[in-house]
């Protein structure tokens, strides 16, 4: 669940026009927002509306699904569609034109996303006092290594009001953010935070535990950085990024998804054609040392989470995404930030080297348990603000 953006520099005489493109449009991995000369602009009101007004749905359902969409998912695609033409019920299908078949050709992380959505759904309903009965994959869940376009993810039964006590994280749904800056060094976790990150993974028939050793982190770091630099050189992964990004406020606004790029300075560059975004990174070339600067403040904080399912069937991977959600807003009541570098979890060709890597890191037989979500933990130096949401009436079938 990784967002890709791009760095850009300052110099002080301009060079020939290629190197400058090289300069600039190779740094394609900075999160989103973060301006070059520090002077950043977040995302236009109108695409942060959804977070501000889910709270004014008053149809359950609909309640329910204002809250969902504000769950992280892969890339910031929403690939969600919510049908409600069945009274009574919420039918979760996968939206097939927002899959990211290069970085997630088998779905894994689209189906992680729908099951942070599914969670956030059920935290909603009990806010107002209803329980929810969750059939997943009602039509049969889809083979390993093919997410089909309309597949019917979970079917949500709400039930009757005071058949729910309020959920405690609810207050957290609107306030969870995911925090890409530099974040303290060696600051310890809450005990109490880690031993409820446990247990609510195994709540969902899944393991989880925090790297906070000196050693083991480093050697978790160096493999999470091997994969940052395959994902930008391998041309079809970072184009698949690139044609996602929505550089200033009006394609943000149109859009509401993707990667959002609205600092001063690459929307600058970007109009008078010296940012070029699908300028692949190449290794021995100064784009590509840009992207890699970017990633050293992914190599600070208190540790790193992980999640673990004993197999990968397609039922896991939603369960790893109501772990994830949950234990992300856990954080969020206890002040701590999360950050998710999974890259090295992907599954396309290229990354084989460091899948493998971080499973043998984590002591993770591939062929028995998956390593489905990876994420640095702590406390940032900086506040998190919220990304662009679609509004819930494009996601509905009614």
């Amino acid at each position: 669940m990784n967002h890709l953006a791009p760095a850009a520099g300052t110099a002080s005489s301009q060079p020939p026009r290629r190197a400058f493109l090289r300069l600039v449009g190779g740094g394609v991995v900075m999160a989103a927002g973060v301006g070059a000369a520090g002077c950043a602009s977040g995302p236009p009101e109108a695409a942060l509306q959804p977070w501000r007004m889910a709270t004014a749905e008053t149809e359950l359902r609909r309640f329910m699904l204002a809250h969902a969409l504000l769950a992280p998912n892969p890339h910031n695609r929403q690939s969600w569609i919510a049908d409600l033409r069945e009274p009574g019920r919420i039918h979760l299908l996968c939206d097939g034109e927002r899959l990211l078949p290069e970085t997630d050709p088998f779905g894994r992380q689209i189906l992680i996303g729908c099951g942070a959505f599914i969670e956030l759904a059920l935290i909603a309903a009990a806010e107002r006092g209803h329980s929810v009965t969750v059939a997943l994959f009602p039509q049969g869940a889809p083979a390993a290594r093919s997410l089909p376009a309309g597949t019917v993810v979970a079917t949500l039964t709400p039930g009757p009001a005071g058949s729910a006590p309020r959920a405690p994280l609810y207050a957290a749904i609107a306030r969870r953010h995911t925090a890409k800056t530099a974040y303290a060094d060696g600051r310890p976790l809450p005990e109490a935070l880690t031993s409820a990150w446990v247990e609510t993974a195994r709540r969902h028939g899944l393991q989880a535990g925090t790297v906070t050793a000196p050693e083991p982190l480093a050697a978790l770091r160096r493999i999470t950085r091997e994969a940052y630099e395959i994902e930008a050189i391998t041309p079809a992964t970072w184009l698949e990024s690139a044609r996602l990004m929505r550089i200033g406020p009006d394609a943000i606004a149109k859009h509401r998804d993707g990667i959002s790029l609205s600092s001063p300075m690459i929307r600058l560059l970007h109009t008078t054609g010296l940012f070029d975004p699908m300028e692949v990174p190449q290794r021995g070339q100064s784009s590509l040392q840009r992207v890699m600067d970017h990633w050293k403040p992914y190599e600070t904080g208190s540790g790193l989470l992980w999640l673990v399912s004993a197999g990968n069937s397609r039922p896991q991977q939603l369960e790893s995404g109501r772990a994830y959600v949950r234990q992300h807003l856990q954080a969020t009541a206890a002040g701590v930030d999360m950050h998710p570098v999974s890259q090295a979890l992907q599954e396309f060709e290229a990354m084989r080297g460091p899948y493998a890597a971080v499973h043998r890191a984590l002591g993770v037989d591939p062929a028995q348990g998956t390593v489905q979500m990876l994420a640095r933990v702590g406390y940032a130096s900086a506040p998190a603000g919220p990304p662009p949401r679609r509004d819930l009436a494009t996601m509905l079938r009614t």
